[in-house]
């Protein structure tokens, strides 16, 4: 019997979960079927209820967990369980969620913020970003069958012409420290830059995964360049042991600091004021704005109606003035000659 239950793959469905597996996973649905049992909880995660579950999946939480059920998935980790989290862009604060309290006990957190690709091929929507070179861990080209005989790659992370391509759409980026491992990044060609999107963590003989697009897998998108190849490595490192990650790239992965882009959208609405002439080096520099000049507001706007019954003019609409044009020249007039017989 819990051996049978072993085989269980369990899609939660109790947080208002964006994609389920009768909605919007459909086509995973169908590939893990072959192999494994599919079940789906709509009820508050137990012990009982993760007893034997061999992988348990959220796509796109958007409801808080309760502390007991956060508590349950730390246990069923530390106890063998394998977890697989996708959540989308905007992180937690977009989706009402809080899962980062669980996936901050591995090293990993799921950011506030959404990919977007700089240079348009292929996709239409900026967000569905098409990276072509992402690939963190040499081992995740390999495991997708990308090696191609007789080229030597031992100083290469996978960025070259055997990484995979994958869109990654309405995705957010992740924060990875040690022990966990980053795999795939947003590339050179997508904002944030080489970011990670998608990390590893064993812990023990648990694993888990988190991915920061759960539209990656969907139906629409599953198809699309090699997201498939990609799905398979991560199902196969969570249900196998046949997948080992390169150490060397797993120990310093090509990624870069996390920098903050200004939105330039919410600062255009923003005035601001100028700086008065005064002293050089003022105590509070504060005095040196002037709020009161350019500003846009309708402060005066009670003032200038009540005026209207004050002067006696009625207050309606503005009426177009037909524009009457000053001529410049005379009016023309036919010359007439007369000669005389």
């Amino acid at each position: 019997m819990d051996k049978e239950q072993r085989n269980v793959v369990i899609f939660n469905s109790s947080k208002r979960e964006l994609f389920t597996v009768n909605s919007g996973y459909k086509s995973l649905q169908k590939r893990l079927r072959t192999q494994w049992k599919i079940q789906s909880i709509k009820d508050e995660l137990t012990a009982e209820k993760l007893h034997g579950v061999k992988l348990w999946i959220t796509a796109g939480p958007r409801e808080k967990f309760t502390a007991a059920e956060l508590e349950v998935l730390k246990h069923y980790v530390d106890g063998g369980g394998n977890v697989l989290v996708m959540l989308g862009e905007g992180g937690e604060v977009k989706n009402d969620t809080n899962i980062n309290f669980l996936l901050e006990d591995f090293g990993i957190m799921v950011n506030s913020d959404a990919v977007v690709r700089n240079v348009y091929y292929k996709y239409f929507h900026p967000k569905e970003a098409l990276v072509s070179n992402g690939v963190l861990n040499r081992e995740i080209s390999r495991a997708a069958g990308k090696v191609i005989t007789g080229v030597i790659d031992d100083d290469s992370t996978g960025n070259n012409a055997q990484a995979l391509t994958f869109v990654y759409p309405y995705g957010a980026t992740l924060s990875v420290m040690k022990p966990a491992a980053a795999v795939l990044s947003t590339g050179s060609v997508c904002f944030p830059l080489n970011r990670p999107i998608l990390a590893f963590h064993q812990a023990g003989v648990g694993k888990l995964v988190v991915l920061g697009s759960c539209h990656m897998f969907s139906d629409q998108y599953l198809d699309k360049e090699e997201n498939s190849k990609i799905m398979d490595v991560v199902f196969q490192w969570l249900m196998t042991d046949s997948i080992q990650l390169n150490q060397i790239d797993a120990e310093d992965p090509e990624i870069t600091d996390y920098t903050m882009l200004p939105d330039t959208g919410c600062l255009s609405e923003r005035l601001r004021v100028c700086l008065q002439e005064g002293e050089e080096n003022p105590r509070d520099f504060t005095s040196l704005f002037d709020m009161s000049l350019f500003k846009l507001s309708t402060d005066a706007l009670p003032s200038v109606i009540r005026a209207y019954k004050q002067l006696n003019v009625k207050h309606e609409q503005l009426q177009l003035i037909t524009p009457q044009f000053e001529t410049p020249l005379p009016p023309l007039q036919p010359a007439v000659s007369s000669s005389v017989t």
